[in-house]
């Protein structure tokens, strides 16, 4: 795989090189936070994605939301946790299509390089069909547009290097993109290690990490009301994985290859608009560790299909439907042989606007998973927004209620020994109330209470010294976020513009049951769920030079179900120079940030450091 990769990136990297230098690439850089009444989407610094190319997406979401990452250190495992739910209850997608494993029901965020795709989209709601929230990743195109290309290139301390070229040609009916993006580090910062006698200060060992991914993307624009893309995404990651705080040493290794190809069409006809989408994805994982004699590989493959079509009446109403057909397929050494599933889902979705700003919304989903019918899963939601006559004050508010559910992963299922083949689905209820403020450009702030009950959750738990998969709990997680945007900046005609965000979470998740007279977990908070989470973002901008101030604090998180053992919140600030250079049409962009300013020791993960003070300087161009 990694011969084939890198002959092709050197390659197709001729042709698209001569191209480059005659003009530049055009994106849509912006970061969409959808909620359940509109599209709430602020051009800002903070949003633009070409500060963060190049950056890995669990980074870039941790300073963007105060949304809650689970990162086992720089270039590892990394998951999203969305309203106090697990990684699994959140459905990353890339152009429509779930990413999810079939195997292990989520994704690794460190492995998606921000600058791939052209928008980011995070919905935290349980809306359309999931438990937690979504993760949307697409990528647009564009015709007739000429040749434009960017680049980042950004180095930091311990030896990091992230690299990101992208190049877009487009003539006529015909366009093209191809990004490509690199990124190593050798992670061998110090740490205070507390769980050693005198706490000293060690070096991180056998945690470097080398990542390549390829994106190339064609699209025909058929006639005005059809279009037609394709899309090839590979990517290859080594990892070295560094032992835990109280072990000496360590040789694992993990590597990480993806393979994901999709054709999409999408045709409009005058008030129905179609969309088909087919799509191949294939991961695999090859996991080493010398000292308990283990080198086993895994491949996990899915052929997903989607078809969706929407139809606008005259009198404002829109329907919408989608029929999904899924196979999944898992050859992993634990299952003794290759697995095999069939989905089948069903979407339909109506919404209803009235002209005095009240929007009602009604739907439903299904699926059918080898013979085993889903829960029934409807959702209502009310909306009604009222804007000043001057279009001054804009004013949402907004209820949301839904039922969802999660089929078992095939590590669930088939896992040899604990796989348990009669799990039932989770299933859950979820509600939200959401509040809306807008003054013009100046001020745009949000407060929402969410709530969410799950039963049968799936919990492994051990059993006669194997760990087994059961439907063990009552969940219940509610909470509230609160996020504030403030700037002067109008249409960039102020010289010095401030820019000020600032996000909030509270999150309390509860177990309603024990799993047995001696388990006391009941009552307690969901290990690895912080109760408060705080982002804050200040930006000064005085004509293109610009400081940027990002702070985030994290509560305790709890590691034992008990709440007896916990990790220690921690605050987290980091600075952040730079300025923009104009050469005609061209762009250069220099940058130079600390992060951890004040070097606070703390972990993420128990016996998992993370970075103290550290550094990283970033040079971008944009050709036209």
């Amino acid at each position: 795989m990694k011969c084939i990769l890198t002959n092709l990136l050197f390659i197709l990297s001729i042709p698209l090189y001569a191209e480059s230098i005659k003009d530049t690439v055009i994106l849509e850089d912006v970061v969409k936070v959808e909620s359940i009444s509109s599209s709430n989407s602020f051009q800002s610094p903070f949003t633009e994605l070409k500060y963060q190319s190049g950056k890995r997406l669990s980074n870039v979401l941790s300073e963007f939301s105060s949304v809650y990452i689970k990162n086992y250190g720089i270039g590892q495992l990394a998951s999203i946790a969305v309203r106090g739910t697990s990684a699994t209850h959140t459905e990353i997608q890339w152009n429509g299509v779930k990413l999810n494993s079939p195997s292990l029901g989520q994704c690794d965020l460190s492995l998606f390089i921000l600058g791939t795709q052209d928008e980011l989209q995070l919905i935290r709601t349980g809306y359309r069909g999931t438990i937690g929230g979504t993760l949307r990743m697409s990528n647009t195109t564009k015709t007739d547009s000429g040749i434009s290309a960017n680049a980042c290139l950004r180095v930091g301390s311990f030896k990091m290097l992230e690299g990101l070229g992208s190049t877009q040609y487009s003539k006529n009916r015909f366009s093209g993109t191809t990004n490509i993006s690199y990124t190593t580090a050798e992670n061998d910062f110090r740490y205070k290690n507390i769980f050693k006698e005198g706490h000293p200060y060690e070096k991180q060992k056998n945690a470097a990490v080398r990542q390549l991914s390829f994106l190339q993307q064609f699209g025909v624009l058929v006639n005005p009301d059809n279009e037609i893309n394709l899309f090839l995404w590979l990517t290859e990651a080594e990892r070295k994985l560094a032992p835990i705080m109280s072990k000496t040493e360590g040789k694992e290794s993990q590597d990480d290859y993806s393979l994901r190809s999709m054709l999409s069409w999408k045709g409009k006809f005058k008030s129905l608009k179609l969309s088909f989408t087919s799509a191949f994805l294939q991961d695999g994982i090859r996991y080493v560790n010398p000292e308990a004699l283990l080198d086993e590989a895994s491949v996990m493959q899915a052929l997903r299909n989607n078809f969706t079509t929407f139809y606008t009446f005259p009198f404002n109403l829109v329907l919408s439907g989608e029929l999904n057909y899924d196979h999944e397929r898992a050859k992993v050494r634990s299952y003794g042989e290759s697995k095999t599933r069939n989905v089948v889902g069903f979407k339909f979705y109506s919404d209803y606007y009235i002209k005095n700003g009240l929007k009602f919304h009604l739907g439903f989903r299904e699926d059918l998973i080898d013979k085993r019918l889903s829960a029934f899963a409807p959702e209502l939601a009310v909306s009604f927004s009222k804007g000043s006559k001057n279009l001054k004050h804009l004013f949402i508010t907004g209820i949301l209620a839904s039922r969802n559910f999660r089929f078992p992963t095939l590590n669930d299922l088939y896992w040899v020994p604990g796989g348990n083949r009669n799990l039932r689905q989770e299933k859950s209820w979820n509600g939200e109330l959401r509040f809306k403020y807008k003054y013009q450009e100046f001020v745009d702030f949000s407060v929402s209470n969410f709530y969410i009950y799950v039963d049968d959750w799936i919990q492994w738990i051990p059993r006669d010294s194997t760990w087994w998969p059961v439907n063990l709990k009552r969940v219940f997680s509610r909470g509230a976020e609160v996020s504030i945007h403030a700037t002067n900046d109008i249409g960039n005609t102020k010289r010095f513009v401030v820019h000020f965000n600032t996000s909030y979470t509270f999150t309390k998740t509860t177990n309603l049951d024990a799993a047995s007279q001696f388990d006391e977990s009941k009552g307690k908070q969901l290990i690895y769920v912080p109760i408060h989470r705080v982002v804050s973002v200040i930006q000064l901008q005085y004509y293109k030079f610009y400081f940027r101030s990002v702070n985030s604090y994290q509560s305790l998180v709890y590691t034992s179900t008990d709440n007896d053992q916990w990790l220690k919140g921690y605050f987290i600030a980091d600075i952040e120079i730079g300025k923009d250079f104009s050469l005609g049409r061209n762009e250069i962009g220099l940058s130079f940030r600390v992060n951890n300013i004040a070097d606070a020791q703390y972990q993420n993960v128990r016996q998992k450091p993370m970075q103290g003070r550290n550094f990283e300087g970033t040079l971008r161009f944009k050709l036209r």
